[in-house]
């Protein structure tokens, strides 16, 4: 077997330049086929991105006790949860990270400061177990998940 390899080492150069002179030959070809490849990967994509955001999101709200105070690990496994949630909804390394984006806001709107845990609703039941020992988990409405963008007002009011 060997000595049939040593055999037709002679032969490769022979094969390289055909390889080449095909490839060159038939470039168009290849082009034209992996602009196609790339075309029906990014309209899946898309098609993919669509449907996620269209199933809607969710929202949780960690509200802390007054002996609220986490420590390191604490911290890392809910950061972990997290992270856990968006792979259960992304099952593809194709699914785009836009639709299964998770997002977490510290709030406080004239009270204490809350924890708001967002991300797509077919995460909802991992999102449910995430949390601290110490905070109350509570289910945000959805109109209350629509929240305002901040307006800031430069300069003299007219």
């Amino acid at each position: 077997m060997i000595d049939k390899l040593i055999g037709g080492a002679h032969t490769v150069p022979e094969h390289t330049q055909a390889a080449a002179r095909w490839a060159l030959g038939n470039a168009w070809w290849i082009a034209l086929l992996a602009a196609a490849i790339l075309a029906a990967t990014q309209t899946l994509r898309h098609l993919v991105t669509r449907r996620l955001l269209k199933q809607g999101r969710l929202a949780f709200e960690l509200l802390p006790t007054n002996g609220f105070d986490p420590g390191v690990e604490d911290v890392l496994r809910f950061a972990k949860g997290i992270a856990q949630a968006q792979r259960s909804v992304s099952r593809w390394a194709f699914t785009p990270a836009r639709g299964t984006a998770m997002r977490v806001r510290l709030q406080s709107a004239g009270g204490p400061l809350t924890l708001r845990v967002e991300g797509p609703a077919r995460a909802a039941s991992v999102l449910r177990h995430q949390g601290y020992a110490q905070c109350e988990l509570r289910a945000v409405d959805g109109q209350a998940n629509q929240t305002e963008r901040p307006r800031i007002r430069l300069g003299a009011a007219a």
